[in-house]
């Protein structure tokens, strides 16, 4: 031959193949689009009912009593909403160490809501070796950020007069406006 050209035919294994991917590209532009045009689909969340536990429940009924009237109490808080770092911390790692944990009450100025006391109700959870870790990370980052905190050990009842008390050290607050909720 002179001149011309010599063409191979594919061979059926190569038919084959590119067979396959047009058929593997046709079913994935079938479920993106099939996608697209029925919505996001149903989403696997529940409700939980109840923002406390039964335990973290019966504390807040009685912090509700022992907190100064100018108090506003504040459930789960996420740390990173009470602290934060700048952007290179954030970056280096500091940021999610306080995004993903939270704290179990927030005593906060009404009128301002400027924060006052962190109240963390320690069960017996807080003994594991993990807990204690996280603890103690959550102490010395509230403690950076000048944030007191109040860890008080899980009972089944509290004495309401006592953790006034307590509360009211804690927010240094003089002892003739020592009215409690209760009071009012």
């Amino acid at each position: 031959m002179t001149g011309g050209y010599i063409t191979a035919m594919p061979s059926n294994q190569t038919l084959l193949l590119y067979a396959g991917l047009a058929v593997v590209v046709l079913l994935v532009l079938a479920v993106l689009l099939k996608r697209a045009t029925r919505g996001p689909g149903k989403l696997p969340y529940y409700s939980r009912n109840f923002l406390l536990s039964q335990g973290e429940l019966v504390f807040f009924n009685v912090l509700k009593l022992a907190t100064p009237p100018n108090v506003m109490i504040a459930p789960k808080v996420r740390l990173s909403d009470l602290i934060g770092c700048s952007a290179e911390a954030w970056k280096a790692g500091f940021g999610g160490r306080i995004s993903q944990k939270h704290v179990d009450f927030v005593l906060v100025d009404s009128s301002s809501t400027a924060l006052l006391l962190v109240i963390e109700l320690d069960d017996r959870t807080h003994r594991q070796a993990k807990r204690r870790e996280r603890d103690i990370f959550v102490d010395r980052a509230l403690a950076t950020a000048g944030i007191p905190i109040l860890r008080v050990t899980a009972a089944a009842k509290y004495d309401m007069a006592q953790l006034r008390q307590t509360i009211f050290d804690s927010l240094a607050i003089p002892h003739q406006s020592r009215k409690s909720r209760a009071h009012v």
